[in-house]
């Protein structure tokens, strides 16, 4: 009976250490793999970035802007219809 417990318990040690195994060999092979896929990104130059960047701060400013007037405007019309219906 004794032998059988050990078994079972070696058993259960080797099934363990195989899992561990596997899952190193997953990450492993995960960063192995990001590291391939990085090496085929074409990265945006300076130059890039820094008029990217422009154009999008523009465009907050000019969409800040015209939502801006158009809650002015809604406002407006809202307070001239509290007016009419008081």
């Amino acid at each position: 009976m004794e032998r059988t417990g050990e078994f079972a318990v070696a058993n259960k040690l080797s099934e363990g250490l195989e899992k561990v195994k596997g899952i190193w060999t997953s990450v492993k092979t995960f960063f192995v793999e990001v590291s391939a896929e990085i090496k085929k990104v074409t990265w945006p130059t300076f130059k890039e970035v820094r008029d990217t960047t422009i154009v999008v701060i523009i465009a907050v400013f000019i969409f800040g802007i015209f939502l801006y007037m158009v809650d002015l405007a809604l406002g407006q019309l809202l307070g001239y219809l509290f007016k009419v219906a008081a």
